[in-house]
């Protein structure tokens, strides 16, 4: 199975199409083909293998499709966890778009947290 994936992206090529021409092939080395219904399942695989180590599972981690989601019990915590998460990305060349990051904190959590600032 392995071998018949690789062979699929073995010498790839794609063509941009604009409403003047198409541009010239050109070898995709990176990535996954667009479109190809094999795509989202070696999105998942690829990610599984390399979440493995990162993880400690459900309910406190979820991967859904390129999306990450941690839950802390503390601020503190939650800190730890994406630190942990951004260190071990970063040698696989992938990373947290912290700029697109959002904190979500219950009431109760809320409260301590704001007190904790005062």
């Amino acid at each position: 199975m392995v071998k018949a994936v690789m062979a699929m992206y073995e010498g790839a090529q794609t063509v941009v199409r604009t409403t003047e021409e198409d541009i010239k092939a050109f070898n995709v080395k990176v990535g996954l083909h667009q479109g190809s219904v094999l795509s989202p399942l070696l999105f998942v695989i690829v990610m599984e293998m390399i979440s493995r180590e990162l993880r400690v599972g459900l309910p406190l981690e979820l991967l859904c499709a390129d999306d990450l989601i941690l839950m802390a019990e503390c601020e503190e915590s939650l800190c730890d966890k994406i630190v942990k998460w951004k260190s071990g990305l970063g040698p696989k060349d992938l990373k947290m778009n912290t700029g697109k990051t959002k904190v979500m904190f219950n009431c109760s959590m809320k409260n301590r947290v704001e007190e904790k600032g005062k």
